[in-house]
């Protein structure tokens, strides 16, 4: 589990500050009305939250995924919930949906990208122990004994320690 975070993943905290801005601002009847037409605040919902949910994976790792697709969207149907509280809110199934189905959507592209990633550099690590070096000045070492006395018209050639 020493993997290194993708650089990607760092834009969790932006996002996460986004959304909790947005959040304030419509609780404060300050969101642009262009914001709340049609259907432009379900593609919002979706969009943010399923980027919360692509980035917060590609940070706590893919090995967690379904774990943290979880906890956003519990922190999601709570935030939803909470909406009841304020006036200027009001709390809409379809909003919960679209979150749900972002988080999911999110959090299961990240894993795949970070597992292709990971893929990708096993097999290139793999690639570099197996193939030999072009610049190695000795050939590798014989498999048995027998190997090494095969040709006895020239001295075997060993490896230099």
């Amino acid at each position: 589990m020493n993997e290194r975070r993708p650089r990607w993943a760092w834009l969790l905290f932006p996002q996460l500050t986004l959304i909790v801005t947005a959040s304030v601002l419509a609780s404060c009847h300050r969101l642009p009305p262009l914001a709340l037409r049609g259907g432009l605040d379900k593609l919002g919902h979706f969009l943010m939250l399923g980027a919360l949910s692509f980035f917060a994976v590609g940070f706590f790792r893919r090995a967690r995924w379904l774990r943290v697709v979880l906890v956003v969207s519990l922190l999601s149907a709570l935030e939803e919930a909470s909406q009841a509280f304020f006036p200027a809110r009001t709390v809409d199934a379809s909003d919960l949906a679209a979150n749900l189905l972002g988080i999911l959507m999110g959090g299961w592209a990240a894993a795949r990208l970070t597992r292709l990633r990971v893929i990708r550099r096993r097999a290139g690590y793999a690639a570099a122990t197996v193939a030999p070096n072009p610049r190695d000045k000795f050939p590798p070492p014989p498999i048995s004994r027998d190997d090494d006395h095969r040709n006895t018209d020239r001295p075997a050639v060993r490896p230099r320690p």
